[in-house]
């Protein structure tokens, strides 16, 4: 894939920039925050987050968070001892682990999405009305896995 064109490296330097400022502001914010709140760091509330919502084995947590599995295990290990996940042996496949939250980490994952959606939806209400969709619509466009250069 060629490089874009010399007319469109400011707009591809600015949207780069942007992304860059937006994780990082939205980050120094929402990490003090779950930690203050919850004792929770981000990344383990994302890790939560995707088992409750269904991501029940390592690797599909992984795939998912765009994380390496032995960072995710780290990551596993260390909710098993605060007792808000549990591992256990897969019905179908004993090789494999299932994941689930506990009472305790699903009352957790609750309330640190309220803190989540709160932070979120005070930054989302600066936009202005309809153009929310249409950035949700770009940034799943950008997601998508497809040809890359590089």
């Amino acid at each position: 894939m060629a490089p874009p064109p010399p007319d469109q490296h400011e707009e591809v330097s600015r949207f780069l920039g942007s992304m860059w400022r937006f994780n990082r502001a939205f980050g120094q914010q929402l990490e003090p925050l779950l930690e203050a709140r919850h004792g929770l760091e981000a990344r383990s509330f994302f890790v939560m987050k995707r088992i409750g919502d269904g991501d029940q084995y390592p690797k599909m947590l992984a795939g998912h968070l765009k994380i390496p599995p032995t960072l995710i295990s780290r990551y596993l290990d260390g909710l098993v001892k605060r007792g808000l996940i549990e591992r256990h042996i897969d019905e179908q496949d004993s090789r494999r682990t299932r994941l689930s939250l506990t009472g305790t980490g699903q009352q957790l994952l609750q309330e640190a999405q309220e803190t989540v959606y709160e932070l979120a939806a005070a930054r989302l209400g600066r936009l202005p009305s309809g153009v929310l969709q249409t950035v949700i619509n770009a940034l799943d466009a950008l997601s998508e896995e497809g040809p890359t250069a590089v």
